[in-house]
Parts: C-alpha cells; sequence; structure tokens
C-alpha cells in the first residue's frame, strides 16, 4: 500500500464530503455554504494544489469570501503545514481535525506492523502456555500455513492481517 501523500488525501477527502462528488473548485465554492463540513477542507486543498487565487475568485462576493482572504493572508503552505504539525491553537480545530485524519492514515502501516508484533508476542506466549502448535493454530482456526509460519516463526507481519492476528489470539485466549 503506498504512503499517501497531503494533496491526494485531501483530493479524495474534499470530493468525499462534496454532494456532488467533485473536485471542482467552482462547484465547491457553490456548495460550501450549504455543507459546512467542507469550509476548511476545501482551503487546506485549495493551499496545497495552488488554487487558493482560484478559490478566491470563486467565492467573491460570498459569505466566505473574507474568511479566506484572510486565511490566504495570513498562510502559505509551508506556514500552515508547519501549524498543523505544531497543533497551533491559533488555527481553526476544523483544519487540524482534516490533517490528523491525513496523518492517521499516512500512518496506518507502521501503526498497523506495531500492532501486529505486540500480537506476535502475545500468540507465541499464549501458545507457550497452552502448548498449542502452529500446525494446531493454523489448522483449527483454517488458515493459510505458510503465512501462519511466516508470521509467527520469522515475525513477518505482513503474512498476515490484523483479523487474523485477533482470531488466533481468541482462539488461543478461549481454550
Amino acid at each position: 500500500m503506498q504512503t499517501p501523500t497531503l494533496n491526494g488525501y485531501l483530493e479524495r477527502y474534499v470530493r468525499s464530503l462534496s454532494l456532488n462528488n467533485t473536485n471542482s473548485i467552482y462547484k465547491l465554492a457553490d456548495e460550501v455554504n450549504d455543507n459546512h463540513r467542507l469550509r476548511e477542507p476545501l482551503f487546506l486543498y485549495a493551499l496545497c494544489t495552488g488554487k487558493v487565487d482560484l478559490l478566491l475568485r470563486a467565492t467573491k462576493g460570498g459569505a466566505l469570501h473574507s474568511l479566506y482572504s484572510e486565511m490566504a493572508r495570513s498562510y502559505t503552505l509551508s506556514i500552515m503545514l508547519s501549524s498543523l504539525e505544531s497543533n497551533d491553537s491559533l488555527l481553526d480545530e476544523s483544519y487540524h481535525k482534516a490533517y490528523n485524519s491525513y496523518t492517521c492514515r499516512r500512518d496506518m502501516p507502521k501503526t498497523n506492523f506495531r500492532s501486529k508484533m505486540l500480537m506476535h508476542n502475545k500468540i507465541k506466549r499464549l501458545q507457550k502456555e497452552k502448548s498449542v502448535s502452529n500446525y494446531r493454530l493454523y489448522t483449527d482456526l483454517g488458515l493459510n500455513p505458510g503465512n501462519v509460519n511466516a508470521f509467527l516463526k520469522s515475525g513477518d507481519a505482513r503474512k498476515v492481517s490484523l483479523e487474523t492476528a485477533r482470531k488466533m489470539i481468541s482462539y488461543l485466549e478461549n481454550l
């Protein structure tokens, strides 16, 4: 799985928030007054894609034009990223929420790897306590022997999903 970029993430995020399933700045600007969840992610998207001027033209005469103009005067992309990473309290919480969603998605493979390795240790401990072989574990649960052995013998976390690791733990705990 590729690590998502902030631009790519915001593109998909804004499209998913849009009632029209679009990334068109003009269409999003028309929609933002009725769709308040779109307000801050739209500015972040425009900032990351270099379309702030387009957003300002699209909102000209609208209620959000002054807010977006002020944000554009105060934040360049580098200042915005720095503020988001430092959790700047001057920045509206919705900007932080959108950025935190991105960082969770970006860091998911690392988090999943750590979780699976913790589960690996727990499975190995439970196997030893309950005298359960790898063979019995993958046979009783109907799992792929090669993947289970690679995970349990070599610690190759890529070979099993979180769900499979949870199944193994649940099985061992209920013996």
